[in-house]
């Protein structure tokens, strides 16, 4: 039986990279066209400018991009450092995962088993890269992402140290019911806007599944404080938040109302119901509550102690 610690640690690195990095590829088409409801699966890969295919030879992770400068070869038009960047960081995370679930696992342990356990949670880290770079992008959250993700959460509860499958039930039901709850309907029966969309109540059911009640309020808490931080950089430096493609989307959609109604100045329907803000200030909070669940996943033992040695001694 081979074990976790028969393999060289170097060897694992690099295979885990490369293996984050090939479905990186993946999660960039998940990005691209899951917003636009296309499949994912068909037509291939092809240049999102002129429809033309994209050849294996011009598709590999990273150096694809660099080889090419940022530019289609069938067309010349740009392409989005989003590619590379959202490769990298795919390959970045499942080293991270190999390191602690694989590298630095007890040496008895089969490596089937561990690496079992790190494929599961690259699962997941794989979905929380896919919502934020979505939501960055459109505001929104797909539920492509949430829905099986926080079933794979609950189903791979005994193939995983922890949490228990109680905890995952209790982080998921109760992540998602707080968010609903209290900032999405709540909030908007209080002030009469969403202070929350729902494509967060029901990521935040997926990081629930996954990381216990504990990781689910810890990603809840920490996105807060880091979305406001990120809020208040650009408040006091005038710039917005909401993604340009939806600021020109929402523009030109008020600008259809007023040509098909008229310029009245009747009452305003009021904000969309997938508006999420801090006070007026819309803000695409998936990526921070990710951020928040990758914090705990990696870091979770170590934040919780400091945090307790500064409050209570």
């Amino acid at each position: 039986m081979l074990l976790a610690s028969d393999l060289p640690p170097a060897l694992i690195r690099g295979l885990a990279f490369v293996f984050g990095a090939v479905w990186g590829s993946f999660f960039n088409v998940a990005i691209h066209r899951w917003p636009r409801e296309m499949s994912v699966v068909t037509p291939p890969s092809h240049c999102p400018a002129c429809g033309e295919p994209i050849s294996a030879g011009r598709n590999v992770p990273i150096l694809g991009w660099l080889f090419l400068r940022g530019k289609a070869a069938c067309c010349g038009a740009s392409i989005s450092p989003r590619y590379p960047l959202v490769e990298l960081i795919s390959g970045v995370l499942a080293v991270a995962l190999a390191e602690r679930f694989i590298i630095n696992a007890p040496a008895e342990l089969p490596l089937m088993d561990v690496a079992i356990e790190a494929l599961i949670y690259f699962a997941f880290v794989g979905g929380l890269v896919i919502a934020s770079f979505v939501d960055l992008d459109w505001m929104e959250i797909p539920d492509e992402v949430s829905l099986p993700g926080a079933a794979l959460g609950l189903a791979t509860v005994t193939l995983r140290e922890s949490p228990g499958a109680v905890d995952a039930a209790l982080g998921a039901g109760g992540g998602f019911l707080l968010v609903q709850l209290v900032f999405v309907w709540g909030y908007e029966r209080l002030l009469g806007r969403r202070g929350m969309g729902e494509g967060d109540s029901k990521l935040l059911l997926m990081i629930g599944a996954f990381l216990g009640w504990q990781g689910a309020f810890f990603a809840l808490v920490l996105g807060a404080f880091q979305g406001l931080f990120v809020a208040g950089l650009f408040l006091a430096t005038g710039r917005s938040i909401v993604p340009a493609g939806l600021a020109e989307l929402e523009e030109q959609e008020r600008r259809e109302d007023e040509n098909e109604n008229g310029n009245d100045d009747g009452p305003d329907d009021g904000p969309d119901d997938d508006d999420e803000s801090f006070g007026k200030l819309k803000v695409p909070y998936g990526p921070f509550l990710a951020l928040g669940a990758l914090e705990f996943l990696f870091f979770g033992d170590y934040l919780v102690e400091r945090y307790v040695e500064f409050f209570f001694y």
